[in-house]
């Protein structure tokens, strides 16, 4: 309680207004107990943008002190992006009190993502002496638990989450509200008596068992079924990674013939007899994030081959649910642990959905009655370069924000990213808040997805106008579609694909602001991936630009200087399904520029050089390839690096169909022999790579029986040499010391790795994107940025 006194000139009353992530962080019990240990009084609310502490202090020194504690000693999971403080009227406050969320005008809040399971809350479910929580797969803290996952609005308050239906019990009840509890006002807190309850059903939707449904589980695991398991964010497909009939049976089932499974090991020790874990690795992988992490193989001891096949690396994660830690004390096998979809479609998260969308894939179902209101996907990361790179942001990261230097005030951005591993980005103020990893926009199930969770962002961070919404240069791009026809108040732009890839590069690394002091400052751009809308209508994807920084404007001014040689893409978008066919054209070049040689003459060179396209390509098809390259029919002329990748992939006799996006140029890369260090010759004109040059010395290797895996090493090392030339070029021609790599293509480890070696030993200053995807799931990022460039002159 509290009441107005008159004015103590020996006490003085602040207000303190933290905003950031710090609600559903253990914040509030963090500021009651720093309060109580400095024999502070005053109180702490959330709010709709932020917690305001109201503190009494003797004198601006012990104001700073304790400002200064929060800073240092803050909840790891929180982030503080900024502190204001005032005085105000005296109050009397006897105490410290933790006082009722309130609505502030300010309705905008940065919200926290989900957090992994604690090891607290471990011992917890592990500790027989504990009733309510022994075995309880539910339980959770301050310190984790789901967060983003359950929220319908804020503030963060249970009645506002997907919890409220779960009346807690006395003793819950009694950790809730005890501020010395690491359960105080934890919004999912529940326990076996008050809380929501596992059980595991068949395909069929029949109760298999509700009492220990976990024995069950983990029973039917071991018998080599499969099992879709209700997660933090969704449903997840796990089977046996040991077991090489489960893993086939999941393969077909999910038609899934190639593409590598995500696999749960029960702890670091398991993972380490599997798996080459470093010190920067280990800590990803043991932190609140929790994500997937690719890791080098190692032969002490194998999982099944099926599960990733020929790839050099492990696609690894361990549990982050008290489900999963609970599940693994029943079995001694690693998971394979994949997303609860039909390939390329939204995660099932709602028990009916699963049932009805999974039933062909799952035998059966370990379910519960804790509903999902936001569906989220795992993360997948590396360590590059001593740092996280994110490959898809999903549960752990998003919707966690990024700050820009540009600050756009009150007005909101809306930037909807392109066709594959689509996001978007809203900014409001200077936070770039990413979406959660959409998918591939190519269903209407992903698209309906995209609405519903935009929606929901609009709704959580109190978003009630868009000013300026971005979309990609492809007209039949979804999302594109989308925003051209809604928001018809809203100001829009078009943003070429390229573009917006560096423009990500540049936002992720505040380079605008990185030399204030000079007027005119360029940027050397490599986008280099399989497709993109370009400028001029055709298909680029191995883009070369020259940004200027106008800092004067704060605008970026994109100069295309360079690609690889244009060329037909035969028949089109199935080319991209089909890497033989851009190999046929590849190998057509190379055969009509040798003297003597005709259309004829062509069937018999491929079919005798390459013995294995007899049974690929029927000679039929080869004739309709070559008309298409001569005539142009129903072929966009393209720049694509991708498709060179492919390419080579097909001529080396890897990957000629592919079952998933990067296929052939993911398997060039896991065969190379990564201790060559021998090129093939570059030559450059004008900026342009010729590629069919180091395509034609591939055939001269192919013909000397050089082995393919030195054939991937050269060919990598020359495009990284290739890099750095046009580097070299461009700074004797530009001026430009600032390299900027983006694009899918350079997701290729050896490659960017390479890329980063030679521009560094050569001193540029080479940047890529880390916090986002380099892939088209930073596009968004990068639309987001240029739209606050063109605000800012407004």
């Amino acid at each position: 309680m509290q009441e107005k006194i008159t004015e103590n000139k020996n006490i003085i009353l602040y207000s303190i207004n933290i905003s950031g992530i710090v609600q559903g962080v253990g914040f509030r019990p963090f500021i009651y107990k720093l309060a109580k240990e400095n024999n502070l009084n005053g109180s702490i609310t959330n709010t709709t943008e932020g917690v305001i502490i109201k503190v009494s202090v003797k004198n601006k020194k012990e104001l700073s002190v304790f400002i200064d504690k929060i800073k240092k000693f803050k909840p790891s999971p929180s982030l503080i992006e900024k502190i204001e403080y005032r005085k105000i009227p005296q109050e009397n406050f006897q105490d410290f009190a933790i006082e009722k969320s309130i609505e502030t005008d300010e309705k905008f809040q940065l919200i926290s993502p989900d957090l992994a399971t604690c090891q607290i809350c471990i011992e917890d479910i592990n500790n027989k002496e504990d009733r309510r929580r022994y075995y309880y797969p539910f339980t959770n803290c301050t310190n984790c638990g789901p967060r983003f996952t359950i929220i319908k609005k804020m503030p963060y308050d249970r009645q506002y989450t997907t919890m409220l239906k779960f009346e807690m019990c006395p003793d819950c009840k009694k950790e809730y509200e005890n501020p010395f509890d690491r359960r105080f006002h934890a919004q999912p807190n529940a326990c076996k008596i008050c809380g929501p309850v596992l059980s595991i059903i068949d395909n069929t939707g029949k109760t298999v068992d509700f009492q220990n449904p976990i024995l069950t589980a983990a029973r039917l695991l071991k018998n080599g079924f499969i099992i879709g398991i209700k997660s933090l964010g969704g449903f997840q497909i796990a089977c046996d990674a040991t077991n090489d009939d489960a893993i086939l049976k999941l393969r077909k089932r999910k038609n899934r013939p190639q593409k590598p499974f995500a696999v749960m090991f029960k702890d670091m020790e398991t993972l380490n007899k599997y798996l080459a874990v470093s010190i920067l690795e280990q800590a990803s992988l043991t932190s609140s994030s929790a994500p997937i992490v690719l890791l080098k193989k190692i032969k002490f001891m194998s999982l099944s081959k099926h599960v990733s096949y020929y790839n050099k690396y492990e696609g690894a994660m361990l549990p982050y649910t008290p489900l999963h830690h609970l599940l693994f004390n029943n079995i001694d096998f690693p998971l394979v642990m994949t997303s609860g979809n039909i390939s390329e479609e939204p995660i099932a998260s709602e028990n009916k959905e699963a049932l009805f969308e999974l039933q062909d894939i799952c035998d059966y179902f370990l379910t519960h009655n804790r509903d999902i209101y936001s569906k989220y996907d795992d993360s997948v990361i590396k360590i590059f370069n001593d740092n996280e790179m994110i490959l898809r942001r999903a549960r752990g990261y998003a919707p966690y924000p990024m700050k820009l230097g540009p600050n756009i005030g009150n007005k909101v951005i809306l930037a909807v990213g392109a066709q594959e591993k689509n996001t978007f980005c809203i900014l409001k103020k200077n936070y770039a808040i990413i979406s959660q990893h959409i998918g591939d926009m190519d269903s209407a199930e992903t698209l309906d997805f995209f609405k519903i969770t935009l929606d929901n962002y609009k709704k959580l961070f109190n978003i009630d106008k868009i000013d300026l919404i971005l979309y990609d240069k492809h007209p039949d791009y979804a999302a594109t579609k989308f925003a051209k026809h809604h928001f018809r108040n809203s100001k829009k732009i078009e943003v070429q694909h390229h573009k917006a890839h560096i423009a990500g590069v540049i936002a992720e690394n505040r380079l605008l602001e990185e030399s204030e002091n000079q007027e005119n400052d360029r940027i050397l751009g490599f986008a280099w991936d399989g497709t993109g809308y370009g400028d001029d209508g055709k298909v680029w994807g191995s883009e070369i630009f020259i940004v200027q920084k106008i800092l004067s404007k704060k605008e970026l001014n994109f100069e295309r200087i360079g690609h690889i040689k244009e060329k037909y893409m035969p028949g089109g978008e199935i080319t991209i399904k089909k890497p033989y066919r851009m190999a046929v054209s590849y190998l057509y070049n190379y055969f009509t520029n040798q003297a003597n040689n005709s259309k004829k003459d062509f069937f018999n060179y491929i079919f005798s050089q390459f013995p294995f396209y007899k049974k690929i390509i029927e000679p039929e098809e080869i004739d309709i390839i070559i008309k298409q390259i001569q005539t142009g029919f129903n072929s966009p002329i393209t720049t694509s690096m991708g498709r060179f990748f492919d390419s080579v992939s097909s001529i080396l006799n890897l990957t000629h169909i592919v079952s998933y996006e990067g296929e052939a140029a993911i398997h060039l890369e896991m065969i190379c022999q990564e201790n060559i260090k021998d090129e093939y010759q570059v030559e450059i004109e004008d900026f342009v790579i010729d590629d069919y040059f180091i395509f034609n010395q591939i055939i001269s290797d192919l013909k000397n029986n050089v082995a393919a895996p030195i054939v991937s090493a050269k060919f990598h090392n020359t495009l990284a040499r290739a890099v750095l030339n046009i580097s070299a070029k461009a700074k004797k021609n530009f001026g430009t010391n600032i390299i900027a790599l983006s694009g899918g293509v350079f997701q290729n480890n050896l490659l960017i790795s390479r890329c980063f070696e030679l521009l560094k030993k050569s001193n540029f200053n080479v940047y890529s994107k880390f916090k986002v995807p380099v892939n088209d799931g930073g596009i968004s990022l990068g639309q987001a940025y240029i739209g606050a460039l063109a605000l800012k002159q407004n």
